[in-house]
Protein backbone atom coordinates (compact mmCIF):
# COMPACT_ATOMS: atom_id res chain seq x y z
CA UNK A 1 0.00 0.00 0.00
CA UNK A 2 2.53 2.57 0.97
CA UNK A 3 4.26 1.53 -2.71
CA UNK A 4 1.18 2.56 -4.55
CA UNK A 5 0.74 5.97 -2.38
CA UNK A 6 4.13 6.89 -3.08
CA UNK A 7 3.96 6.11 -7.12
CA UNK A 8 0.04 7.89 -7.41
CA UNK A 9 2.01 10.93 -5.21
CA UNK A 10 4.76 11.30 -7.50
CA UNK A 11 3.03 10.35 -10.95
CA UNK A 12 0.30 13.25 -10.30
CA UNK A 13 3.63 15.78 -9.23
CA UNK A 14 5.12 15.54 -12.27
CA UNK A 15 2.18 15.25 -14.53
CA UNK A 16 0.80 18.59 -13.18
CA UNK A 17 4.52 20.30 -13.44
CA UNK A 18 4.85 18.25 -17.34
CA UNK A 19 1.14 19.87 -17.96
CA UNK A 20 1.81 23.17 -16.12
CA UNK A 21 4.94 23.95 -18.66
CA UNK A 22 3.38 22.76 -21.96
CA UNK A 23 -0.34 23.52 -21.61
CA UNK A 24 0.41 27.50 -22.97
CA UNK A 25 3.35 28.87 -24.58
CA UNK A 26 3.89 31.46 -22.00
CA UNK A 27 4.47 28.55 -19.46
CA UNK A 28 6.97 26.68 -21.25
CA UNK A 29 8.82 30.12 -22.12
CA UNK A 30 8.99 31.38 -18.81
CA UNK A 31 10.13 27.59 -17.61
CA UNK A 32 12.96 28.10 -20.24
CA UNK A 33 13.66 31.77 -19.15
CA UNK A 34 14.26 30.46 -15.53
CA UNK A 35 16.52 28.16 -16.40
CA UNK A 36 18.96 30.90 -17.90
CA UNK A 37 18.69 33.27 -15.81
CA UNK A 38 19.42 30.72 -12.88
CA UNK A 39 22.43 28.63 -15.06
CA UNK A 40 23.32 31.14 -17.82
CA UNK A 41 26.29 28.60 -19.08
CA UNK A 42 23.74 25.92 -20.06
CA UNK A 43 21.88 26.11 -23.29
CA UNK A 44 18.17 26.54 -21.84
CA UNK A 45 16.26 24.95 -24.62
CA UNK A 46 17.51 21.59 -24.35
CA UNK A 47 17.76 21.66 -20.86
CA UNK A 48 14.36 22.57 -20.56
CA UNK A 49 12.85 19.97 -23.21
CA UNK A 50 15.44 17.11 -21.50
CA UNK A 51 13.37 17.86 -18.08
CA UNK A 52 10.12 17.60 -20.23
CA UNK A 53 11.13 14.19 -21.34
CA UNK A 54 12.50 13.26 -18.00
CA UNK A 55 8.71 14.56 -16.26
CA UNK A 56 7.15 12.73 -18.72
CA UNK A 57 9.04 9.06 -18.59
CA UNK A 58 8.81 9.66 -14.62
CA UNK A 59 5.37 9.80 -15.33
CA UNK A 60 5.46 6.49 -17.64
CA UNK A 61 7.97 4.15 -15.39
CA UNK A 62 6.25 5.28 -12.20
CA UNK A 63 2.82 3.08 -13.75
CA UNK A 64 5.16 0.32 -14.05
CA UNK A 65 4.62 -1.92 -10.89
CA UNK A 66 7.63 -4.34 -9.65
CA UNK A 67 10.45 -1.91 -10.88
CA UNK A 68 12.33 1.12 -8.97
CA UNK A 69 12.77 2.84 -12.55
CA UNK A 70 10.42 5.55 -11.91
CA UNK A 71 11.76 6.27 -8.41
CA UNK A 72 15.17 6.41 -9.11
CA UNK A 73 14.61 8.74 -12.27
CA UNK A 74 11.82 11.24 -9.66
CA UNK A 75 15.01 11.41 -7.31
CA UNK A 76 17.31 12.10 -9.95
CA UNK A 77 15.22 14.58 -11.49
CA UNK A 78 14.09 16.01 -7.60
CA UNK A 79 17.94 15.97 -6.70
CA UNK A 80 18.83 18.46 -9.90
CA UNK A 81 15.84 20.76 -9.03
CA UNK A 82 17.03 20.87 -5.27
CA UNK A 83 20.52 22.09 -6.74
CA UNK A 84 19.10 24.89 -8.80
CA UNK A 85 17.44 25.88 -5.47
CA UNK A 86 20.51 26.00 -4.26
CA UNK A 87 22.32 28.02 -6.74
CA UNK A 88 19.45 30.30 -6.77
CA UNK A 89 19.94 31.14 -3.05
CA UNK A 90 23.82 31.07 -2.73
CA UNK A 91 23.73 33.33 -5.56
CA UNK A 92 21.20 35.68 -4.37
CA UNK A 93 19.36 35.49 -7.77
CA UNK A 94 15.59 36.25 -7.22
CA UNK A 95 14.32 33.63 -10.15
CA UNK A 96 10.78 32.50 -9.11
CA UNK A 97 9.77 28.45 -9.66
CA UNK A 98 8.72 27.78 -12.93
CA UNK A 99 8.24 24.39 -12.15
CA UNK A 100 4.21 24.10 -12.68
CA UNK A 101 4.44 26.74 -15.44
CA UNK A 102 3.98 30.45 -15.86
CA UNK A 103 3.21 32.27 -12.14
CA UNK A 104 4.94 31.15 -8.45
CA UNK A 105 7.13 32.41 -5.96
CA UNK A 106 11.12 33.51 -6.04
CA UNK A 107 13.20 29.97 -5.27
CA UNK A 108 13.92 29.41 -1.73
CA UNK A 109 14.25 27.23 1.05
CA UNK A 110 10.29 26.00 1.15
CA UNK A 111 11.18 24.76 -2.56
CA UNK A 112 14.39 22.80 -0.84
CA UNK A 113 11.46 21.65 1.80
CA UNK A 114 9.05 20.53 -1.40
CA UNK A 115 11.43 18.65 -3.39
CA UNK A 116 13.20 17.33 0.20
CA UNK A 117 10.07 15.40 0.67
CA UNK A 118 9.15 14.40 -2.59
CA UNK A 119 12.66 12.45 -2.78
CA UNK A 120 12.03 10.95 0.65
CA UNK A 121 8.53 9.67 -0.72
CA UNK A 122 10.46 8.13 -3.48
CA UNK A 123 13.60 6.75 -1.81
CA UNK A 124 10.82 5.09 0.77
CA UNK A 125 8.94 3.89 -2.64
CA UNK A 126 12.19 2.19 -3.52
CA UNK A 127 12.98 0.29 -0.53
CA UNK A 128 9.48 -0.94 -0.43
CA UNK A 129 8.54 -2.17 -3.86
CA UNK A 130 6.95 -5.59 -3.99
CA UNK A 131 8.63 -7.59 -6.76
CA UNK A 132 5.86 -7.61 -9.99
CA UNK A 133 4.00 -11.10 -10.27
CA UNK A 134 1.57 -10.11 -13.26
CA UNK A 135 -0.52 -13.01 -11.35
CA UNK A 136 -1.36 -10.85 -8.13
CA UNK A 137 -4.19 -8.86 -7.74
CA UNK A 138 -2.09 -5.96 -6.36
CA UNK A 139 -0.20 -5.69 -9.26
CA UNK A 140 -2.71 -5.07 -11.93
CA UNK A 141 -4.82 -2.76 -8.68
CA UNK A 142 -1.31 -0.81 -8.35
CA UNK A 143 -1.34 0.05 -12.46
CA UNK A 144 -5.32 0.62 -12.47
CA UNK A 145 -5.09 3.34 -9.25
CA UNK A 146 -1.97 5.01 -10.97
CA UNK A 147 -3.17 5.31 -14.42
CA UNK A 148 -6.43 6.56 -13.32
CA UNK A 149 -4.66 9.07 -10.93
CA UNK A 150 -3.28 10.19 -14.16
CA UNK A 151 -6.06 10.24 -16.34
CA UNK A 152 -7.67 12.37 -13.62
CA UNK A 153 -4.82 14.78 -13.37
CA UNK A 154 -5.03 15.06 -17.13
CA UNK A 155 -8.55 16.13 -17.37
CA UNK A 156 -8.52 18.41 -14.59
CA UNK A 157 -5.65 20.41 -16.04
CA UNK A 158 -7.28 20.15 -19.80
CA UNK A 159 -10.49 22.00 -17.99
CA UNK A 160 -7.99 24.36 -16.11
CA UNK A 161 -6.56 25.22 -19.41
CA UNK A 162 -10.28 25.15 -21.35
CA UNK A 163 -11.75 27.27 -18.78
CA UNK A 164 -9.10 29.95 -18.52
CA UNK A 165 -8.95 30.17 -22.85
CA UNK A 166 -12.72 30.63 -22.49
CA UNK A 167 -12.49 33.63 -20.27
CA UNK A 168 -9.59 35.23 -22.05
CA UNK A 169 -11.93 34.89 -25.52
CA UNK A 170 -14.36 36.33 -23.41
CA UNK A 171 -12.78 39.06 -22.25
CA UNK A 172 -11.10 40.03 -25.46
CA UNK A 173 -15.12 39.33 -27.41
CA UNK A 174 -17.30 40.17 -24.75
CA UNK A 175 -19.27 43.52 -23.90
CA UNK A 176 -17.55 46.56 -22.10
CA UNK A 177 -17.15 46.12 -18.77
CA UNK A 178 -19.97 48.32 -17.98
CA UNK A 179 -22.62 49.26 -20.48
CA UNK A 180 -24.49 51.87 -18.06
CA UNK A 181 -21.29 54.45 -18.86
CA UNK A 182 -21.09 56.04 -21.93
CA UNK A 183 -19.20 54.33 -24.37
CA UNK A 184 -16.36 55.23 -26.32
CA UNK A 185 -17.18 56.07 -29.86
CA UNK A 186 -20.56 57.99 -28.65
CA UNK A 187 -20.86 61.53 -30.43
CA UNK A 188 -21.86 63.72 -27.95
CA UNK A 189 -25.62 65.04 -28.60
CA UNK A 190 -26.75 69.02 -28.39
CA UNK A 191 -27.15 70.43 -24.91
CA UNK A 192 -26.18 74.02 -23.10
CA UNK A 193 -26.17 74.54 -19.51
CA UNK A 194 -25.11 77.80 -17.72
CA UNK A 195 -21.92 77.39 -15.62
CA UNK A 196 -21.28 79.05 -12.27
CA UNK A 197 -19.38 81.71 -13.61
CA UNK A 198 -22.73 82.36 -16.00
CA UNK A 199 -21.12 81.44 -19.44
CA UNK A 200 -22.81 78.71 -21.53
CA UNK A 201 -21.19 75.20 -21.83
CA UNK A 202 -22.49 73.26 -24.97
CA UNK A 203 -20.92 70.68 -27.09
CA UNK A 204 -19.22 73.34 -28.66
CA UNK A 205 -17.18 73.72 -26.03
CA UNK A 206 -16.03 69.64 -27.06
CA UNK A 207 -13.78 70.80 -29.88
CA UNK A 208 -10.58 69.63 -28.43
CA UNK A 209 -9.27 67.27 -25.75
CA UNK A 210 -12.14 67.80 -22.25
CA UNK A 211 -12.62 65.37 -19.55
CA UNK A 212 -16.13 66.09 -18.47
CA UNK A 213 -16.96 65.00 -14.49
CA UNK A 214 -20.62 64.18 -13.33
CA UNK A 215 -20.86 64.49 -9.38
CA UNK A 216 -23.98 64.80 -6.90
CA UNK A 217 -24.50 66.04 -3.72
CA UNK A 218 -24.09 63.46 -0.69
CA UNK A 219 -22.81 60.74 -3.47
CA UNK A 220 -19.82 58.93 -1.40
CA UNK A 221 -17.88 57.67 -4.39
CA UNK A 222 -17.84 60.84 -6.05
CA UNK A 223 -16.16 62.18 -3.25
CA UNK A 224 -13.89 59.57 -3.74
CA UNK A 225 -13.60 60.23 -7.51
CA UNK A 226 -13.04 64.22 -6.76
CA UNK A 227 -10.17 63.51 -4.18
CA UNK A 228 -7.99 61.47 -6.27
CA UNK A 229 -8.37 64.13 -9.16
CA UNK A 230 -7.72 66.38 -6.83
CA UNK A 231 -4.86 64.61 -5.94
CA UNK A 232 -3.62 63.98 -9.73
CA UNK A 233 -4.81 67.47 -11.57
CA UNK A 234 -6.39 66.57 -14.97
CA UNK A 235 -3.63 67.97 -18.11
CA UNK A 236 -6.53 68.57 -20.16
CA UNK A 237 -9.45 71.03 -20.04
CA UNK A 238 -11.80 69.81 -17.54
CA UNK A 239 -15.42 70.31 -16.60
CA UNK A 240 -17.45 69.16 -13.60
CA UNK A 241 -21.22 69.25 -13.74
CA UNK A 242 -22.79 68.95 -10.60
CA UNK A 243 -26.10 67.42 -9.52
CA UNK A 244 -27.79 69.68 -7.15
CA UNK A 245 -29.27 69.21 -4.02
CA UNK A 246 -32.19 72.12 -3.63
CA UNK A 247 -33.00 70.86 -0.11
CA UNK A 248 -28.87 71.30 1.03
CA UNK A 249 -27.59 74.44 -0.47
CA UNK A 250 -24.90 74.08 1.83
CA UNK A 251 -23.82 71.34 1.05
CA UNK A 252 -24.33 71.80 -3.28
CA UNK A 253 -21.74 75.42 -2.73
CA UNK A 254 -19.73 72.58 -0.68
CA UNK A 255 -19.21 70.41 -3.85
CA UNK A 256 -19.48 73.40 -6.11
CA UNK A 257 -16.11 75.07 -4.21
CA UNK A 258 -14.44 71.75 -4.05
CA UNK A 259 -14.69 70.27 -8.05
CA UNK A 260 -14.07 74.73 -9.07
CA UNK A 261 -10.34 73.66 -8.27
CA UNK A 262 -10.89 71.69 -11.30
CA UNK A 263 -11.97 73.80 -14.18
CA UNK A 264 -15.63 75.03 -14.80
CA UNK A 265 -18.39 74.26 -13.16
CA UNK A 266 -22.17 73.45 -13.82
CA UNK A 267 -24.98 72.99 -11.44
CA UNK A 268 -28.21 70.99 -12.94
CA UNK A 269 -31.18 69.53 -11.63
CA UNK A 270 -31.76 66.22 -12.09
CA UNK A 271 -33.00 65.03 -15.63
CA UNK A 272 -31.25 68.15 -17.16
CA UNK A 273 -30.91 67.50 -20.93
CA UNK A 274 -26.92 67.36 -20.80
CA UNK A 275 -26.97 63.86 -18.50
CA UNK A 276 -29.20 62.45 -21.82
CA UNK A 277 -26.60 64.26 -24.58
CA UNK A 278 -23.86 62.05 -22.50
CA UNK A 279 -25.79 59.05 -22.24
CA UNK A 280 -24.58 59.45 -18.36
CA UNK A 281 -26.98 56.94 -16.31
CA UNK A 282 -25.29 57.16 -12.96
CA UNK A 283 -22.95 59.13 -11.01
CA UNK A 284 -20.13 59.80 -10.51
CA UNK A 285 -19.18 59.27 -14.45
CA UNK A 286 -15.99 60.78 -15.52
CA UNK A 287 -15.87 61.10 -19.29
CA UNK A 288 -12.93 61.28 -21.67
CA UNK A 289 -13.91 63.35 -24.80
CA UNK A 290 -12.12 64.84 -28.13
CA UNK A 291 -14.03 66.48 -30.81
CA UNK A 292 -17.36 66.09 -29.17
CA UNK A 293 -16.72 62.04 -29.01
CA UNK A 294 -16.18 60.20 -26.13
CA UNK A 295 -12.98 58.46 -26.16
CA UNK A 296 -13.16 56.48 -22.52
CA UNK A 297 -15.37 56.42 -19.73
CA UNK A 298 -15.60 55.18 -15.88
CA UNK A 299 -16.40 55.59 -12.34
CA UNK A 300 -12.67 55.72 -11.08
CA UNK A 301 -9.83 56.60 -12.07
CA UNK A 302 -8.63 52.76 -11.84
CA UNK A 303 -10.85 52.16 -14.97
CA UNK A 304 -8.17 54.56 -17.20
CA UNK A 305 -6.17 51.96 -16.40
CA UNK A 306 -3.81 51.68 -19.61
CA UNK A 307 -5.97 54.75 -21.50
CA UNK A 308 -3.98 57.77 -22.36
CA UNK A 309 -5.78 60.62 -20.74
CA UNK A 310 -6.42 63.82 -22.81
CA UNK A 311 -3.81 66.91 -23.03
CA UNK A 312 -4.69 70.37 -23.84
Amino acid sequence: MLDLFARVLLAAVFLAAFAGKVRTRQGFAEFRDSIGALAPWLPAQPVAIAVLAGEAAAVVLLAVPGTGLGYALATGLLAAFCGGIVLAIRSRKAVRCKCFGAGGDVLGPKHLVRNGLLIAVAVTGAFVTPPASWEEPMTLLTIAVVLLAVVVAVHVLFTYGLVARVRELQERSGPPRNQNLPQPGLVIRPFSVTGTDGALFTEADLDGPVQVGFFSVGCGPCRSLTDALLADPPAARFVSVVDGDPTDPEATRRLVEKVSALGRVAVIGTDDPVLSAFEVMAFPTLVYTHGGVVTASGIKLDDFAGVPAPVA
